[in-house]
């Protein structure tokens, strides 16, 4: 465990338990006892960086991405580990089988916050979840199919902050509260993010499949990487000193959601060799990509688009809302699991993609009208 030279904690460890320590000038090995530092079974030891020789670059060859604003979003999301501070972007990668998903994550996670056990399986609630945030930095869960509606709640909270409260064992009065906020690596076949809120907290990237003939030996692979690793390190290290020193000088054209980590990264833009405002754009570009996957993923929000493509206007009730996109797409809203036919969860949904459907050109509103304040749904072409 490492500390800049304001004190803010942040995950440093390296062979030998010796630590580094980042400031605004830059960032040195340091020895001794203190700070002291709490290390779970798991922990595995980073490499020794050597100042001065550190490449980010080196990186290419051990992620497989399709262009170089992807690139640019996995270094991206590192430098957004080294933070202090949450949030931080759940970066959630798809792809066919062969396109080295599980390949990815443990490169990455061993940059940054390397473990004995490098992936793991999904918890099956919130309550697992939280004892793995406390036992790591980075959460890496390989090779998942679906994300349950209520553990992808969880996620979001863990991404960019919040508490978590369960009843103490052998106790029937007591609770064990937990707060916590960790960098999530997710990765399977699927589209992952199907639920909007998480879709606007995760950097998503489709790896490109991998043909047999470029593939390598697996102990060719980490033989290399094994080489390269100290090299990389001392480049992140490089940019987030860069970071630590520019960032509250930084000023976004926008502020998309994460806005704190958006302004980290840009801070770095300088010594990672990138023009300015190289990374908000690709941000950007991801995010459109995030939402079309989101609508598309989504039965409420892609209907509600169809349906307000060619009016300005409609407004009436939540059931009335249901019947007329029943009578609209029988077929699509034929299964109650993809489309609620309830008022209540079709509300609930519905104000869920209120800000997706927004950024698409539809605005949602609510009002009460008569005498009866009767509960109204307004859609608006923006």
């Amino acid at each position: 465990m490492g500390r800049t030279a304001e004190g803010v904690p942040w995950d440093g460890r390296a062979r030998g338990w010796s630590w580094v320590e980042s400031t605004t000038e830059g960032w040195n090995m340091r020895q001794g006892k203190e700070p002291r530092c709490r290390r779970s079974n798991g922990v595995a030891g980073l490499p020794l960086p050597v100042p001065g020789s550190g490449d980010v670059s080196l990186l290419r060859e051990f992620v497989n991405v399709g262009s170089e604003a992807d690139f640019q979003l996995v270094i991206g999301w590192l430098l957004g580990a080294l933070r202090a501070d949450g949030p931080y972007p759940i970066l959630v990668l798809s792809g066919e089988q062969g396109s080295a998903k599980s390949t990815v994550t443990k490169v990455l996670r061993a940059l940054v916050d390397p473990s004995t056990l490098e992936t793991r399986s999904f918890p099956s609630d919130e309550r697992d979840l939280v004892i793995a945030a406390q036992g790591a930095h980075v959460l890496a869960f390989d090779n998942l199919s679906r994300i349950k509606p209520a553990m992808a709640d969880c996620l979001c909270r863990l991404a960019t902050g919040g508490g978590f409260a369960t009843r103490k064992l052998h106790s029937d009065a007591d609770e064990v509260l937990f707060k916590a906020t960790r960098p999530l690596i997710l990765n399977g076949i699927p589209d992952l993010a199907e639920r909007a809120d998480l879709a606007d907290r995760a950097i998503i990237l489709t790896l490109p499949t991998i043909p047999e003939t470029a593939r390598s030996f697996e102990s060719d692979f980490w033989e290399r990487f094994e080489k390269a690793r100290p090299r990389i390190l001392a480049g992140l290290l490089d940019a987030s000193a860069h970071a630590l020193a520019n960032s509250a000088s930084v000023r976004l054209s926008e502020h998309p959601r994460l806005a704190d980590f958006a302004r980290w990264v840009t801070a770095a833009e300088p010594a990672l060799g990138w023009p300015e405002g190289a990374f908000l754009a690709a941000c950007q570009a991801n995010r459109r990509e995030s939402e079309a996957i989101a609508i598309d993923n989504n039965m409420v929000a892609a209907l509600v688009l169809t349906f307000m493509h060619q009016g300005t206007e409609w407004r009436g009730t939540a059931s009335e809302l249901i019947t007329a996109l029943r009578k609209r797409f029988p077929v699509e809203t034929d299964s109650a699991e993809t489309f609620p036919r309830k008022p209540n969860h079709f509300g609930s949904e519905l104000r869920r993609v209120m800000p997706l459907l927004r950024r698409q050109g539809v605005g949602v509103d609510y009002l009460r009208e008569g005498k009866s304040r009767q509960r109204l749904i307004v859609l608006k072409a923006l």
